[in-house]
């Protein structure tokens, strides 16, 4: 059955209202009024039939509507995914850094130089709390771990940087061998951060009379810039309270790198 001509009226009059509130309310690039218009004017100048010439406009326009919510929501998406690794970058840049190559990247220099910190200025102060008793030898099995990853020697790089540079420069490597050994080197530094909570969530279990109090460092026999650095940061600190200021670093950076889920079984 044929529409009437008041009916196409109708129909054109709504189809112009859904342009110029699209156009408003989203984009009028993709809903564009004047076109429509423009097509309207042809159509009558041409004498074409007005019924079959709206109803492909209405079909038009909806897939106008498809196409545009799909892009929204594809432009919606990337948007999220580009504030997220923003948010990402954030988090990881307050630490300090250890360029070491071109091709390294960005978040494993920061990683290790949150390593290196780790390392050098904050856990030290657990074998020096743990001078003696049956946890001095897990205190320094840890800290050799630290070394290994993150503690340079002289103007060298830690062995485990010095690995993966041989790896960056070994002729015909891949990118996914380079991102497999990047991510091990992550999850290699995340094990070592959880034994350190995990040790001083047990250290805190123990009852000492001697952690309790201020901390002296009379027989902190270290030099230079790392002796300034520890006493900067354990100052007035009690034993146990320079243990919970190293656990909540080393949490600060699984959290802060995202890799609370690589916790060893």
């Amino acid at each position: 059955m044929s529409l009437s001509q008041k009916e196409i009226e109708v129909l054109i009059e709504k189809l112009r209202g859904k342009y110029l509130e699209s156009a408003k309310k989203f984009s009028p690039r993709w809903f564009d009024i004047n076109a429509f218009n423009d097509r309207l004017s042809m159509a009558v100048r041409n004498r074409m039939n007005l019924e079959g010439f709206i109803l492909a406009e209405i079909t038009n326009f909806e897939k106008i509507r498809t196409q545009y919510d799909k892009k929204k929501r594809k432009n919606d998406f990337t948007r999220k995914v580009d504030r997220i690794i923003e948010e990402n970058i954030a988090r990881i840049r307050k630490y300090p850094e250890l360029p070491f190559h071109p091709r390294a990247g960005l978040e494993l220099p920061l990683f290790i130089g949150a390593g290196v910190e780790l390392s050098r200025h904050l856990y030290p102060i657990i074998p020096y709390i743990i001078r003696k008793g049956p946890y001095r030898g897990k205190a320094l099995t840890i800290e050799e771990q630290l070394t290994y990853l993150f503690v340079p020697t002289g103007k060298r790089n830690p062995k485990r940087v010095e690995d993966h540079i041989l790896l960056l420069e070994r002729q015909g490597v891949t990118d996914l061998e380079i991102e497999k050994d990047r991510n091990s080197f992550l999850k290699e530094g995340a094990f070592v951060f959880f034994t350190i909570i995990d040790f001083v969530d047990e250290l805190l279990q123990e009852k000492n009379a001697e952690w309790e109090l201020p901390l002296l460092f009379d027989k902190l026999y270290l030099q230079g810039e790392q002796r300034k650095k520890i006493l900067e940061n354990f100052a007035r600190h009690t034993g146990y309270g320079s243990m919970i200021r190293v656990r909540d670093y080393a949490e600060s950076i699984l959290v802060d790198f995202r890799l609370t889920a690589f916790r060893p079984r």
